[in-house]
This record gives structure tokens, C-alpha cells and sequence, in this order.
């Protein structure tokens, strides 16, 4: 069901870049951070569930005489999804920063201690009007109508309009989350990491059912595994959904500033006690190497592919 839904969000996000009619830097970054994510959780459920043997490289695999299954291989190689091009950590900043950039260029002003009064008071008068406008659509829409998305409930198929009707719901609902939040901590927004985070996995979550659901009615229109397809999107929407409920109630019940007073404790060296008869595997050197440039002065020991 995942796979599914992973390889609907990668069709979708390229269809919208073929088609070059929007700015889809949000969509791409989502499923850039949903791919890296969700693609390392099933490479390591699949070298747990092939146990001893999927920790075993293919190469002794093939020596023993069985099937060589690279499992291990996929999750030392699917593992650097997470660093690679973007870092778990700065995707949800780089996503953040862009789902926020409207209240930004139209109240911005406002939380800035920079600005003169004068500044403020413009940008008070900016921020009226667009609120005026865009905080009634946040109250109701289409999401609250019972036969919205009926297109994704055709005869013999499993009924997808709900999950598309909840991710319309839920969108509205991150709004106001978001909105919430930047009204309540205004610049010190930009603290709050864990916070941002959580707003960007239900995003990403969201996106993923939709694509998922787009992707089942596609491959039924084309006669390509219709009712398969809507069983797996099914699936995951509802997987889905309990995680985003989860990540809407940790929004705001977390331990987000007890683990912010821990780290600083760590930054300080408070619990440098704890790091006692811990053995230290690593060598000697600094621990980032010298990067000035011009022609490198050490032996190259880079291992040539044959």
C-alpha cells in the first residue's frame, strides 16, 4: 500500500513539472521527504523480516548456494535518501518556510523588530485585507458536502471519496493550525522546529492519499488493475489518516520544551557523566578534514569500480 501511494506521489509531482503551469517547489519537496522516509521504513522492514538472511550480503548469499537477495545493500544505499539532497531536517524547514511564505509577504512586517512603526502600520492594514478574505475559507468547503468526489466511488470499487474528502477537511484544518501557531508565537516561530515538522508531515501525508487516490482512478479508467488499485489506495488512506490524527494531536501536546531545556543541559555539558566507560570506536583526526582548496596532498584511496 505504501509503494503504491510512493510511486503515485512521484507520478503526480512529474506530471505537474511536464506540464509547467505552476510552482510546484512544495510538491517536489514533499515527495523528495515522503520518498526518503517511507522508502527506508520497507527496506528495513524487509531485511527484519528476511532475519539473519537479510543481513547477509548477496555475495555470501550466492556462496551458500541461495537466491541472492541484496537486502542489506538496499538499506545501506536507501539510507542516504535521508542526508542526500535535502536532509530529513532541512526539508521540513525548506517546506515550512514555503507553506508560511503567504503570511510572510503580507503580515511579515508586523513580527518584524526591525520595522519601523510606520512599516507595522502598512503592513497591518496589508494583513486585514487578506485575512478578511482567506480566514471565512477556512470554516467550511467542500470536504463538509456528502457527495463530494463521487468520481472516486464507481459501482464494485472500494468508496475513496471519504479519504479525499477528509484530506480537504484536514487541509482547512492545517490552515488553521499554522495560522494559529503564528499568531501565538509570531517570530519566534522559527524556534519552533518540532512544531513546523508536524506541520509538514500532515502535508505530506495528505498529499500522499491524494496521489494515491488519483493514481487508483487513473489505472481504473485505463483498465490497468482498477479494482486492485482502489483496494491498495484504500489501504493507505487509512493508515494514513490514523497518523495524521496522531501528528494534529502532538501539534500541541509534546514535550517539545522539556526536550529543548535537555538539549541545552547537553550543549552545556551537563551530562557529559553519562559518556563514563564508554568505549570510543572512532580514530584519531580532526573531525573535518582540512577543505582548501587546490591538488589534494594525501594518497588517493579511492576504491575503482571494476
Amino acid at each position: 500500500a505504501t509503494t503504491f501511494a510512493l510511486e503515485g506521489i512521484v507520478e503526480l509531482s512529474s506530471q505537474m513539472a511536464d506540464e509547467n503551469r505552476n510552482d510546484i517547489r512544495i510538491e517536489a519537496a514533499l515527495a523528495k521527504l515522503y520518498a526518503s522516509e517511507m522508502g527506508w521504513l520497507i527496506s528495513d522492514e524487509l531485511v527484519q523480516i528476511r532475519g539473519g538472511r537479510g543481513y547477509e550480503s548477496a555475495a555470501s548469499l550466492a556462496a551458500r548456494g541461495e537466491r541472492a537477495v541484496p537486502a542489506e545493500q538496499m538499506l545501506r544505499d536507501s539510507r542516504i535518501n535521508r542526508i542526500f539532497e535535502g536532509s530529513t531536517e532541512i526539508m521540513h524547514l525548506l517546506i515550512a518556510r514555503e507553506a508560511v511564505d503567504a503570511h510572510l509577504s503580507v503580515a511579515g512586517d508586523l513580527i518584524d523588530p526591525d520595522k519601523s512603526l510606520g512599516d507595522k502600520a502598512r503592513a497591518g492594514a496589508r494583513a486585514g485585507g487578506f485575512y478578511a478574505r482567506w480566514l471565512p475559507k477556512l470554516v467550511a468547503g467542500p470536504g463538509q458536502l456528502p457527495r463530494t468526489y463521487s468520481e472516486f466511488h464507481p459501482a464494485g470499487h472500494r468508496d475513496l471519496s471519504g479519504h479525499l474528502r477528509y484530506v480537504e477537511r484536514s487541509s482547512r484544518k492545517l490552515a488553521r493550525s499554522t495560522f494559529y501557531a503564528m499568531s501565538r508565537w509570531q517570530g519566534r516561530m522559527e524556534t519552533k522546529q518540532g512544531f513546523l515538522g508536524r506541520i509538514v508531515d500532515i502535508g505530506a501525508e495528505l498529499f500522499a492519499m491524494s496521489a494515491a487516490c488519483v493514481r487508483a482512478e487513473h489505472l481504473r479508467v485505463r483498465g490497468e488493475h482498477g479494482s486492485e488499485a482502489y483496494e491498495l489506495a484504500n489501504a493507505f488512506c487509512r493508515q494514513s489518516r490514523i497518523r495524521v490524527e496522531e501528528l494534529f494531536r502532538r501539534l500541541w501536546t509534546n514535550t517539545d520544551d522539556l526536550d529543548r531545556k535537555v538539549v541545552s543541559g547537553v550543549m552545556a555539558g551537563s551530562f557529559e557523566w553519562l559518556e563514563a566507560g564508554v568505549i570510543d570506536p572512532s580514530g584519531d583526526g580532526p573531525w573535518i578534514a582540512d577543505a582548501t582548496p587546490g591538488p589534494a596532498k594525501a594518497e588517493n584511496v579511492h576504491r575503482p569500480i571494476r
